[in-house]
């Protein structure tokens, strides 16, 4: 007789990748972050330890997953037999429409004794940021390992008879994928994803191997006769207000997941700001969605400053929060909006995000059209705004660490690009290296990894963009007149972003 352990309110709806699709990633985040966490601290019932022991995770999908919009609720319902097998169903909240159903067994060992002739081959080394609270990589980064591969093989027309015929819009063609866990991976590990096909069962394999040892396991199936639809369902934001420069809404579930200090992973969660204006922009927030119809124009940000309060890393796990995206000030040729979050209960201001983007039309900064901008300005303050970033610093100094890291595809936003979760990620994956290696690149001693829990600021500029494949050199130091951290990352000669950290030194945490 089966028991149930879980039956919680979940999102359906985070992370979307580059063809404007919900990343497979989410399920894992909802199964491993969101279920397992809470089991674990409860000393009554704590047999979900999936990180712990080999596991294996499958999932059916229904096509629809991949159109859901922002804060869309979903209920996961989670029950566990005699056999310690755990059974689980997704659902859309409002219609109980079932989303995504599986189970988690023990892992299962076929995969990992094949040997396939042909594949296409793809080499990850572990970040920090891969990490969870164990120091083992995160299992959902395995999935997203496997996905890596499997897109730079698809990029690459790996040509084995059945990749070689994929695209972009396969991604959510997906219905079915089992992920084995079979041993943990560490920081600095260098990986091998092996990717190969099998045609009559429309399936890509995957082994992720370091050095002889299979580490894990991935298989996923796909229909291509499922059409695609470029357009996604409604939101389901629970609107408090909203007009024309603005809208507030609650949420929870944004804080559900946690990084290896067994805090808020404040990576993930600067994928909230994207989020929220693409929602936002369904709302017909601020008229640029009337702005951008028949042109060639896009709104690309060049710049953001992120705070955050000391409470936010202190904050109970799905703790109900209130967002407000908002249009802050308008130029003739961009605007700065922000994202602030607050802790529903307190309303204090846990999180803020000022963005300034540039409306950009055949590759140049363009004029905003008058119609538009008078509308605005009805409502918002006019500012004479840079549209090319202003330098952090001019200078690198001589006392710098190197920090190296290859772009990976499941760093890539819907703008095909890094965005800026990533950009961050890859900061502070550098500072992590400077702690760990008692470089004199940093004066203050953080101890043996980096904590961002110290971090009250986070300025950012992009000069260029990173894709896919790129080479990437962080170069990180600590001046001596402040307390600051700073971040040149560049391809070759070519500077991408500049970042600068601003430290509370009172809240370093070794």
């Amino acid at each position: 007789m089966s028991k149930i352990v879980r039956d919680e309110t979940v999102l359906l709806a985070r992370f979307e990748d580059e063809s404007h699709r919900i990343d497979l990633r989410n399920i894992m985040y909802i199964l491993t972050n969101q279920a397992s966490i809470d089991l674990e601290s409860d000393r009554h019932n704590n047999k979900l330890s999936f990180r712990s022991k080999s596991t294996s995770f499958s999932a059916n999908i229904n096509p629809k997953y991949y159109q859901y919009g922002l804060s869309t609720p979903g209920r996961l319902k989670m029950t566990e037999s005699q056999n310690s097998q755990f059974d689980y169903q997704i659902q859309d909240s409002k219609t109980k429409e079932l989303i995504v159903d599986g189970n988690i067994t023990k892992a299962n060992q076929d995969l990992k004794l094949q040997n396939p002739k042909k594949y296409h081959s793809y080499q990850i080394t572990v970040r920090h940021s891969d990490l969870c609270n164990t120091k083992e990589v995160d299992l959902p980064q395995f999935l997203c390992y496997a996905m890596s591969g499997i897109k730079d093989a698809i990029a690459s027309k790996f040509d084995d008879g059945y990749i070689g015929q994929m695209n972009k819009t396969w991604y959510s063609k997906a219905t079915h994928f089992r992920l084995d866990c079979h041993l943990p991976a560490y920081v600095n590990d260098i990986l091998t994803v092996k990717s190969w096909s099998n045609a009559a069962k429309n399936q890509i394999n995957c082994q992720i191997i370091r050095a002889d040892d299979c580490l894990s396991t991935f298989t996923i199936t796909y229909d291509p006769d499922i059409t695609y639809i470029p357009k996604l369902l409604p939101t389901a934001l629970d609107v408090v207000e909203q007009d024309i420069i603005g809208i507030t809404f609650n949420g929870e579930d944004f804080l559900s997941i946690r990084d290896r200090f067994n805090q808020f992973d404040i990576i993930y969660f600067t994928y909230l700001y994207v989020e929220t204006c693409t929602a936002g922009l369904k709302y017909g927030l601020w008229d640029i969605p009337r702005l951008l119809t028949g042109t060639k124009g896009s709104m690309i940000t060049v710049s953001n400053t992120i705070t955050h309060d000391p409470m936010f890393y202190t904050m109970h796990l799905n703790s109900p929060l209130q967002l407000r995206l908002e249009l802050t000030s308008v130029g003739n040729k961009s605007f700065v909006s922000a994202v602030i979050v607050k802790d529903y209960k307190t309303q204090t201001i846990i999180y803020r995000l000022d963005a300034h983007s540039v409306f950009i039309k055949d590759g140049k900064p363009e004029v905003i059209p008058d119609s538009t901008l008078h509308r605005l300005l009805e409502h918002v303050p006019e500012k004479k705004l840079n549209t090319k970033p202003k330098r952090l610093f001019e200078n690198v100094p001589q006392n710098h660490y190197k920090y190296y890291t290859t772009i990976r595809h499941s760093d890539i936003d819907f703008n095909a690009h890094a965005g800026y979760s990533a950009l961050i990620g890859y900061c502070l994956d550098a500072a992590s290296a400077v702690a760990s290696t008692k470089s004199s690149a940093y004066r203050f001693d953080f101890g043996n990894d980096f904590n961002p829990s110290c971090v009250r600021q986070k300025n950012l500029t992009l000069s260029s963009e990173l894709i896919a494949g790129d080479d990437a050199i962080i170069e990180t130091w600590q001046e001596h007149d402040n307390n600051n951290l700073y971040f040149n990352i560049r391809t070759g000669s070519k500077i991408k972003c500049q970042a600068e950290f601003i430290i509370d030194p009172q809240y370093i945490r070794k």
